[in-house]
């Protein structure tokens, strides 16, 4: 077993152990978990019967409301319980079904939304947490305007507290208060709200919550290269890695992944030809990161779309409807093109099967963490990892086509760093060849 203990000192109580299950895609992680629920319930019923004892309860929480279903069917003895809307909100519901010690299974949109009221709830219930994926635990706060905060400060109804940099709520004057800026009053009260750069607002999900669960379990790939692992070690929060070999739970270790990945290589045929030329590296420069695109004329933005149509149409040769492209949000209008427009799937797109028949793949992006998210860690002594970041992202978004079922598929990776990332995963045993290996993240 690997656990790393992160070089910050627990904020408060917080000692909690958290199990992170890291294994590829398809590897059986939700199977695995879903047994284990069920045995959990037998051993329960056992315990119950024997000395009296209260059964676990468990609340799951998933990114698409299909996998909701299937925690439902799969663990029939357990009535898992999906909130659903009571005037219009989910959360009241959610609330509902935890002071009645439901199993609950949700996604992770409302999991966002839970309130302190709802955490304090789940800890007199004694809940086992399991998150399937990771968490985005941490975002740019867009909500409001720069008009809005400079009117949130003016009127001194918020304030930046000075150790965490969390934005807290005037309760002393403003405790009353019913407006606007409710939703904004209601964030601050969780803790959500931080500011960094003096200026920029992120939206943080309070690592404090964590306390309220018995035992956190996350099922992912690539945990080193998520946000949620360096969030984690801002905190000096202790994971315990575990991945899954064969369909069985293994030490982080001894996991090898190299006959996975040569059956991979030889089903994915990535294009090297001259279309890749727009993203060789230029000095500092980051062709085709988002930065990169901003400054580029139409006619590089044609030239970039022209490619794309040529890789489709000729290069794969395939039918529209199993062409599949991303880009940045903000290029998808440049770069559309006939043939493959409506195959277009965004960046952070995971855990879906939607995407299956998709046999030909155009990947038109450089990525890379946003610059205040990293520069948050950073200030807090904690180091990211920007090219396992964009490799987990990218191999999420691969996984969404025809190779989640060892069918087949063609690729057109304009970018040479992203490219080069995905030859050197493929040619990996496993992600602790990957890692830039820092002492106090890494120790057997």
């Amino acid at each position: 077993m690997i656990e790393f203990v992160l070089a910050l000192p627990p904020q408060g109580n917080l000692q909690e152990m958290i199990t992170v299950i890291d294994a590829v895609m398809g590897s059986g992680k939700t199977t695995h978990i879903i047994k284990h629920i069920n045995e959990t319930y037998q051993q329960d019923l056992k315990a119950n019967f024997d000395r009296g004892q209260r059964p676990t309860k468990f609340l799951v929480v998933t990114p698409l409301l299909s996998e909701v279903e299937r925690f439902r069917s799969s663990c029939p003895m357990l009535d898992f319980r999906d909130p659903q809307p009571i005037e219009g909100r989910k959360l009241h519901h959610l609330e509902t079904l935890v002071r009645e010690g439901r199993n609950i299974v949700s996604t992770h949109a409302l999991f966002r939304l839970l309130n302190r009221d709802i955490f304090r709830l789940l800890q007199d219930e004694n809940y086992v947490l399991i998150l399937d994926e990771v968490l985005d635990c941490v975002q740019i706060f867009k909500t409001l305007t720069k008009a809005d905060k400079d009117l949130l400060f003016d009127q001194r109804l918020v304030y930046v507290d000075p150790e965490t940099k969390r934005l807290g709520w005037n309760m002393r004057d403003h405790s009353a208060y019913s407006g606007r800026f409710s939703a904004i009053k209601e964030l601050c009260r969780n803790g959500n709200l931080v500011c960094r750069n003096g200026t920029v607002l992120l939206w943080e999900f309070p690592v404090e919550f964590l306390e309220c669960f018995s035992d956190i379990i996350i099922l992912t790939y690539m945990f080193h290269g998520s946000p949620m692992s360096a969030h984690l070690k801002a905190a000096g929060l202790m994971c315990s890695l575990r991945a899954i070999q064969d369909g069985t739970l293994v030490n982080y270790t001894e996991v090898d992944e190299s006959a996975l990945k040569a059956h991979l290589s030889g089903l994915i045929e990535v294009y090297d030809g001259p279309m890749n030329e727009i993203g060789n590296r230029q000095g500092r420069s980051n062709a085709l990161s988002s930065s990169w695109f901003k400054r580029q004329s139409p006619e590089t933005l044609k030239r970039i779309g022209s490619s794309t149509r040529r890789f489709f149409e000729v290069t794969a040769g395939s039918p529209s409807n199993a062409n599949m492209w991303t880009c940045f949000k903000d290029q998808k209008q440049s770069l559309k093109g006939p043939g493959y427009t409506r195959g277009w799937v965004p960046l952070s797109t995971k855990a879906t099967n939607d995407y299956a028949n998709k046999q030909s793949l155009a990947y038109l992006c450089n990525l890379f963490p946003h610059p205040v998210i990293k520069g948050s860690f950073t200030d807090r002594g904690i180091s990211f990892d920007d090219d396992l970041y964009a490799l987990s992202e990218m191999i999420q978004w691969i996984w969404r086509s025809q190779i989640r079922n060892f069918q087949p598929i063609s690729l057109f990776i304009p970018s040479q760093r992203m490219r080069g990332l995905l030859t050197d995963w493929l040619a990996s045993k496993n992600t602790l060849e990957l890692i830039k290996r820092e002492p106090q993240l890494i120790a057997a």
